[in-house]
Parts: C-alpha cells; structure tokens; sequence
C-alpha cells in the first residue's frame, strides 16, 4: 500500500482522484492507493508527519515549500529513477523550483496556472468602454476602471495587496523578478525601477480606493478576487488559471465567452509580463515503497493521467507540453495557454529558498500601506528588512 496526500481544490478534484486511483488499481492491482486529504496547513502538517514516522510515500509539494522539503532531506530525487523522456515532456521552467542545489529534480509539476485579466463584458458594454485588446497598457486598464465606475457605479477593478501579484506590473516597468538567495539579496528593494514600481502600484491602489473604481476584495465583502469578479461586485481582476473552474462551478449562470471573458495582461514600458505557478508531486525520501510510488506517479503525471484530472477537469493548465493542443482543453485553458508565448517574460512563483516565508511577511507590508498605516518609504525598508531577516533565522 502507498499513501497519496493532497490539499483539494473542491469536490470534482476529489472525484478525479478517486477515479485515476481505481484506473491504477485495476492495471496494478498489487498495489492499494490510500488518497488522503488535508485541509489545512497542508506543507506544514506534511513535515511534522516526518518527525512521528507518519509522512505519507507521495505528497503535493508547493513551489514556494519545494527548497524546504529538499534542504531537511524529506524529498526522494525521483530524477535519478524516471526514465529522461518522461522528464523531457514537461515544460522545463516548472521544474526549476524543485531542483535542488545538487542539480537533481525532487518533484514534476503535476499541473500550472498563469495570471491573467479576467473581465466582465457586460460592465464594458454597459459603460460604452472598449473591451481590453493586445496594445493595452497598464495606464489603459486604470482608466478603464475609472471609467466603469464612473458609468456604472460597479468598481471597475479589484485586486489582492500581494506581491506576487504585482509581479507582472513590476517586470513591465523594467524591474526584475523578486529572487533572493542570501540576506545581500535584500538589496532588491534598493532598485530604483523596483521601488518605483512598487511605490506606483501602492499610490494607484490608494488613490483608486479613495475615489472607488479600485477594490479590494474585503472593501466589498468578498473572500478573494475570485468571488468579487463572479459576484459581478467589479469589472475586471488579475487572477490565475484557478479561477476558471471556480467560477463554472459556482456561477454557472456567469457564462465564458458571453458574460466573461480573457485578455493578456497589459504591457509597459518594458514589455508584458505574467505570473506562473505550480505544485508537484514529490516522494518520501525514506519510503518503503519507492516502486510503487514512482509507478502512481507516471500514472498520474502521464498523458492520461493529466488529459483526465488537468485537461478535461479544467482545474488547470497542463504541465506536459503536449497537451497544450488537446481537443478536449477547455476554450478558456486554450486561450491562456495562446497568451504564454506572447509575453517577454513569464516568471514562476519561486523567490528562493525562503519563498514562503518571505512572501507571506512581505504581503503584510504590502497590506499596511495600502490601507495607509505605513509610509511608501516605511514599507520598502521593512520589505528590505524581511528579507535580510529570513535568512538570519
């Protein structure tokens, strides 16, 4: 038996799985596949399960926790045993997050998503705004904002105080992607196209709040983007791949295509960036059924296993290159996936070793000045602070 443990992205994830897992079973029938499922703190209880002799033989392994599962030896280098064109169909920027320092690959990505602007046609229409095109700016999408509410009454944008977020806007304005190996990398928020980013998008925010046509999620009781944009309470958010089964799924009178639609995310001066992200599956570096966890991971991670529970699922984008032209991709996915090769860049969400840590203390920051509890200028010195703190502890 292997125990195979995840966080669950809503009952339909939870089916799939259930149903690859039987498909496995009855092509395996030596081995017995128990799925469990952890709701909360999901990376955290992963570890802690080591210490009792409890952890599960395979496991999700977030990029941003990837550097930590490797760096306390929990993780298998599965690359030394996987046949080299099962690795080779895999876009190769998502394995980077979960190479180790030795070079060796300690997960596959088991499936990605990408940022993009989600926008309600109606809004647009109804506010006599053009819908977002391929030259949009970044100023463009402001005004168009402004605009909505001022026609509409609706806020024409909402959006999440968090970095990563903010990282497409950063890199289009010149400024690199956040990475930060050693408390010197700190530096980052020294830069003077990073901190002029970053003071641009705070001060817009600001000003957008104050006059209405920029929300955040909680300023119209909504959870997240994802619920504001399908409650319709604003007309546009930047929001990942994610969010696409969530609104078929609990908005289905909100229709793709008719009430909603994608558009790239608006260049600057510098060009036009995303934001990629993306989960593995790793193996328990001291399970005692490596074989049979490393077959349960081709399954899964195969071309079927991904055609059943990415492609035809539509959770997601699919992580073998392959895919990205299967007929069953949802028209959504499909459009997504015809942005990626027009950006000039797009980074993944991995800042490092302290990806997790730093991302969640800088996020709070981001959140203080926003709300104006901080300077522009006190904000970036805690950011560069943080920083410089985490790889002190």
């Amino acid at each position: 038996m292997i125990r195979f443990a995840g966080w669950s992205a809503g009952e339909t994830e939870m089916k799939n799985y259930q149903k690859i897992i039987e498909d496995f079973q009855k092509a395996n029938p030596d081995i017995i596949v128990k799925y469990e499922v952890i709701t909360q703190m999901f990376s955290e209880n992963i570890l802690a399960s080591y210490a009792a002799g409890a952890a599960p033989d395979i496991f999700y392994v977030d990029s941003a926790w990837a550097p930590t599962f490797i760096s306390k030896g929990a993780l298998y280098p599965i690359g030394d045993k996987l046949p080299k064109d099962f690795i080779d169909q895999f876009y190769p920027f998502l394995l980077e997050p979960f190479k180790g320092p030795d070079g060796k690959i300690y997960g596959l990505p088991k499936d990605w998503s990408v940022l993009s602007l989600f926008y309600n046609k109606k809004l647009f229409a109804q506010a006599g705004v053009p819908e977002p095109t391929a030259d949009w700016t970044w100023d463009d999408l402001f005004n168009a904002a402004k605009t909505i509410y001022q026609k509409t009454g609706k806020p024409g944008l909402v959006v999440h105080a968090e970095l990563n977020r903010w990282v497409p806007f950063l890199v289009s304005n010149g400024a690199p992607p956040p990475r930060f190996d050693s408390a010197a990398d700190a530096a980052y928020f020294d830069k003077p196209e990073v901190r002029n980013a970053i003071s641009k998008m705070i001060a817009k925010i600001q000003e957008g709040r104050k006059e209405g046509y920029i929300v955040l999620p909680s300023d119209v009781n909504a959870g997240w983007n994802g619920e504001a944009f399908g409650k319709q309470l604003a007309a546009m958010t930047i929001e990942g791949s994610w969010m696409i089964p969530y609104l078929a799924d609990q908005f289905p009178n909100f229709k793709y295509g008719s009430d909603w639609d994608l558009a790239m995310l608006p260049k600057g001066p510098a060009g036009r960036a995303s934001m990629a992200y993306t989960v593995a599956l790793g193996v328990n570096s001291k399970t005692e059924n490596l074989d049979a966890a490393l077959k349960f991971l081709q399954y899964v991670e195969g071309i079927e296993g991904q055609k059943l529970l990415v492609v035809k699922m539509g959770h997601t984008l699919p992580s073998i290159k392959a895919l990205a032209n299967d007929p069953d991709l949802w028209p959504s996915h499909a459009k997504e996936l015809s942005f990626v090769n027009k950006y000039d860049r797009v980074a993944l969400f991995f800042y490092g070793p302290k990806t997790g840590q730093i991302e969640g203390s800088i996020n709070q920051i981001i959140q203080s000045a926003v709300r104006g509890e901080i300077t522009i200028d006190e904000a970036l010195r805690l950011m560069k602070d943080k920083v410089a703190e985490a790889f002190k502890s």
